[in-house]
């Protein structure tokens, strides 16, 4: 499909310029300017209205998770470490949250299994359209799941397993990556005669370099055990939550580490959420550190990404940092800025129209744009067929 929006402000050089007209042809952005003249399927007669990139979650469970069914697919509940695990094999394109996400403004998330184990599994970046997980995938393996603190000792309890400190935590881990070493130190060698292992193959990636170590962590001392693991196997890491990373501010921009913070929204229901402020992201990023937001879905609803980001402004975060932690940053930590974040010829045609500025809250989405294809959420909106 092809469709022009019509007198719209978009975001360039930190504000919103108006009288502007985007260009979506056979699934990208064709055109940016104000002097565009094309045939097109749709023309979209915005009136000044805002359009942004499609926003972007770094961190979910979307489509793993069906509210109406008791049973979830995001933990695998009777087995420690399992790389292997893949969202594509799980995911429910059809499922309602898909929509929600839509309805959100959210064309894409990275989904991964759940933070219960030390390591869970693979994490997919998907598009939040199509049928079929596999028609909306970007990247399968995007990184691999690990998990620190409360969460991953409270379950190995719970299931009576051999580690319930934070010590036996990363030991366990440090095992399966000293494994993993030795495994593809074998495997280059050629000397191997062994059947493979499916975990092993998993974390080769990792191992290279090629995919980064996703640590789920609260605390500042986990973030911390994080980053010595990653240091000492030479892995690329990024820290998921960051509840206490403001702590560490220098250290983690000196070291290139980013953080997918997040959900910022939940109350200090245990302790190691304590630490918990919305001042995070601007102490972060005022130090230099990449940070992208998230809402956890479904640890809070995938609707209150924006919600996140409007709340980072009120303590003293510029709207136009804001925006790009829903947009631009989390397409970079996710290694598809390439084609993702951004209102630019040659970029995906992943685009949301909103009535107003899409951090005030009170602004509708009206339409979204993912690969092309329009969802249109407003009665009042004016489309009319091209000539």
């Amino acid at each position: 499909m092809s469709i022009i929006f019509n007198n719209v402000r978009i975001p360039m050089s930190g504000t919103f310029f108006p009288g502007q007209k985007v260009l979506v042809e056979k699934g990208k952005v064709a055109s940016v300017g104000s002097m565009i003249r094309k045939n097109v399927e749709k023309v979209i007669e915005c009136e000044q209205k805002y359009l942004v990139p499609g926003l972007i979650d770094a961190h979910s469970h979307l489509g793993l998770f069906e509210s109406t069914v008791p049973v979830d697919d995001i933990n695998e509940p009777y087995a420690d470490i399992t790389p292997h695990l893949r969202p594509l094999d799980g995911v429910k394109m059809r499922d309602r949250a898909m929509e929600d996400a839509r309805r959100a403004g959210i064309s894409t998330c990275m989904v991964c299994p759940g933070s219960e184990r030390p390591i869970s599994g693979l994490c997919s970046i998907l598009k939040t359209n199509g049928n079929s997980a596999d028609v909306g995938l970007i990247v399968e393996q995007a990184g691999v799941l690990m998990s620190f603190g409360e969460q991953v000792k409270a379950t190995a309890k719970k299931s009576e397993k051999s580690y319930v400190t934070r010590m036996g935590v990363s030991a366990l881990i440090r095992e399966t990556l000293m494994k993993a070493q030795d495994y593809y130190s074998l495997k280059q060698s050629k000397k191997m005669v062994k059947d493979r292992e499916i975990d092993m193959e998993a974390l080769i990636p990792l191992i290279k370099g090629e995919v980064p170590m996703r640590a789920c962590a609260h605390r500042a001392e986990d973030i911390m055990a994080a980053v010595r693991i990653a240091e000492e196997f030479k892995l690329k890491l990024v820290i998921e939550y960051g509840t206490e990373a403001h702590l560490l501010a220098s250290l983690l921009a000196e070291k290139k580490i980013p953080v997918v913070l997040g959900p910022t929204l939940v109350p200090r229901f245990r302790y190691e959420l304590n630490e918990k402020t919305f001042e995070s992201a601007k102490i972060l990023m005022d130090a230099g550190v990449e940070v992208a937001f998230t809402c956890d879905y479904p640890g809070l609803p995938i609707e209150t990404l924006r919600v996140a980001a409007a709340m980072a402004i009120q303590y003293g975060l510029e709207e136009k940092r804001a925006l790009a932690a829903i947009t631009e940053v989390p397409a970079s930590i996710l290694g598809v800025d390439a084609r993702l974040g951004k209102i630019k010829k040659g970029m995906d045609g992943d685009l949301a129209l909103f009535s107003g500025h899409p951090l005030d809250i009170r602004s509708r989405l009206e339409a979204l744009v993912v690969d092309g294809d329009l969802f249109v959420f407003s009665n009042d909106l004016k489309i009319e067929s091209g000539n």
